[in-house]
């Protein structure tokens, strides 16, 4: 099936405490990046440039703020607010909106700003038969890495990739989940509904090796390296 008719989901309803006070007064998703350009609008850029044409944003906290700043339309693509009124974990919010949908979705974290092709992904996702698939990203060593032979060390590297994959927060779902979800209905989905399909083999992933940007905004100094790459 196109990304045409696939509706996208993005989750924007978290707290953001560890960014107070920028998140105070405002959702983590609009934060900027540059000046007019939000979080949201890379995310909401990510979609366009797959060739979706619907996205549901999951809203919670300051929903309205969201919803007064981008309306009905965004880049030629249809929006639509699917508000949780108490937060209960990422698989309420998801629940909520497959529940709106009522078909095969992409979801994504509104917090992480990353160079992914939406668009293959969901075509391996497609291939791949399975239930789910999630983005699976490289873990990066938050630290400088030294190459040691015994007592000597031989050379340093800053921060390199290591040879372990994490949750890149990108996800492509069946509605043929929503029955699981249901049967949870709190939580995140990462503790349940993903570790049962995984036993069932039927959770794919979907990796994007090389140079490829990804960063999950949580602290003021992840929104400083997203300015960086970003920002001008």
């Amino acid at each position: 099936m196109p990304l045409s008719k696939i509706t996208g989901m993005i989750l924007c309803g978290g707290y953001g405490k560890r960014l107070h006070p920028l998140t105070q007064k405002i959702p983590k998703v609009l934060l900027e990046i540059k000046p007019g350009y939000t979080l949201l609008d890379h995310q909401l850029s990510l979609y366009q440039k797959a060739g979706v044409k619907r996205v549901a944003l999951l809203a919670g906290y300051l929903a309205g703020s969201i919803e007064r700043k981008y309306g009905g339309k965004w880049g030629g693509m249809r929006l639509e607010y699917v508000i949780e009124r108490k937060p209960l974990g990422t698989l309420n919010a998801i629940r909520l909106g497959m529940k709106r949908i009522r078909d095969d979705v992409i979801v994504s974290n509104g917090d992480i700003v990353a160079d992914v092709d939406l668009e293959k992904m969901w075509e391996e996702f497609e291939r791949s038969k399975c239930e789910a698939s999630i983005l699976a990203v490289r873990m990066r060593s938050p630290y400088g890495i030294l190459k040691i032979r015994g007592k000597r060390i031989l050379s340093f590297s800053e921060k390199p990739p290591l040879p372990y994959y994490i949750n890149g927060g990108f996800y492509c779902l069946r509605k043929t989940v929503l029955p699981m979800m249901e049967r949870f209905k709190t939580g995140n989905i990462e503790h349940t509904v993903f570790p049962e399909l995984a036993k069932r083999r039927k959770l794919a992933c979907y990796i994007e090796d090389g140079n490829k940007f990804w960063i999950s905004v949580d602290t003021t100094k992840d929104l400083e390296e997203v300015k960086k790459k970003y920002g001008k």
